[in-house]
């Protein structure tokens, strides 16, 4: 830890030639970012978000994203707490000794669009989950949650039914989805996500654990030869937009309405951008065998994953939730809501 703090205040130093001397006087702020700028999430939650802060502050607040992240992706709560850069975006199993509530977006069947499901963690996070204050230090200004993680086979696996899974190795990410993996009775394979072009090519896995358009990003989708849909997804990925809360109380009044208007909606666009970029790839994926689980196999699917929900509910009363079925069922709610209003 004390190397990753000297690392990141060499990186705070050599930014500090950008914020000398302006010509007029404003309100400087460092938004820090991990993802690539190809990212759909980075392209409006951070880039987009940063323009418009600026915009709505009549250029009051100026807004620098370095070019190279000051910090690794699950060091970005610590590094605004450390002061190196005022603003980031983390996933909430990035601070998994942090955050339980939140995660009520991970779980299974959760996320039937990134856009429904954006809008209602955030309703649910200011809420029932704000007065827990469980991102301390911090204040969320937006919550995003990606489309629904999908099984897409790289092999001769056909995964009709839980039995179909029973032994298959499945690659994904660490935490809550290979949790998921383990109750369907497959065995969870984890690496960096750079190297899972190599995990697929050399038959290490038998399917993965993600969405379409990540496999696109990760540039694997050729290789994909069948996905098994589960409608809300095996699970998703959430994400936190924040600010130092320390910096926040050292900002004008009109600075943080500024920033406010700025970041009003956007867990909206986030998700509706993610779910574009899934939308273009449905011409692809139409030459792709799919299995959407429908009636028995997906009631043998929800009955192994319910442990899942069930552990969320058990953690999040542990922090203090009196309510977790009360909290879920607005959750569900909210996400019945935008899905007929046309988000899904």
């Amino acid at each position: 830890m004390n190397r990753l703090k000297a690392a990141l205040a060499a990186s705070a130093v050599m930014l500090a030639p950008a914020f000398a001397a302006p010509a007029l006087a404003q309100t400087q702020l460092i938004f820090n970012s991990y993802l690539p700028p190809h990212d759909e999430l980075y392209q409006i939650a951070i880039r987009d978000f940063a323009a418009a802060i600026e915009e709505e502050s009549g250029g009051e607040i100026k807004i620098t994203i370095p070019d190279t992240t000051l910090a690794p992706s699950d060091r970005q709560y610590e590094m605004v707490r450390d002061g190196i850069a005022d603003m980031a975006i983390v996933s909430t199993g990035g601070v998994p000794q942090l955050v339980t509530m939140n995660k009520i977006g991970d779980l299974p069947f959760n996320s039937p669009s990134a856009r429904a499901a954006s809008i209602a963690l955030w309703e649910t996070y200011n809420k029932y989950f704000l007065p827990f204050d469980e991102f301390k230090g911090v204040k969320v200004l937006s919550t995003s949650v990606l489309p629904g993680r999908q099984i897409l086979s790289v092999g001769k696996l056909q995964a009709e039914s839980v039995a179909d899974l029973k032994g298959a190795k499945l690659w994904s990410p660490p935490g809550a989805l290979s949790e998921t993996v383990k109750k369907l009775g497959a065995v969870p394979v984890n690496s960096e996500f750079t190297d899972l072009q190599e995990y697929v090519t050399k038959g290490t896995v038998d399917a993965m654990v993600m969405a379409p358009n990540s496999a696109k990003g990760a540039r694997v989708l050729e290789y994909v030869t069948g996905m098994t849909e589960v409608p809300g997804g095996l699970g998703s990925l959430s994400f936190a937009v924040f600010i130092s809360q320390e910096r926040w109380d050292q900002l004008t009044s009109d600075e943080q309405q500024a920033i406010e208007r700025a970041a009003k909606d956007l867990p909206a666009r986030s998700g509706a951008a993610a779910d574009a970029v899934l939308a273009k790839l449905a011409p692809e994926m139409e030459k792709v065998p799919t299995v959407t689980l429908e009636g028995a196999p997906l009631d043998e699917f929800r009955s192994l994953l319910e442990a899942r929900i069930e552990e969320w509910k058990e953690r999040a009363a542990k922090k203090g939730l009196d309510n977790p079925d009360e909290v879920l069922a607005f959750y569900r709610e909210i996400l019945a809501r935008e899905n007929k209003a046309g988000g899904s």
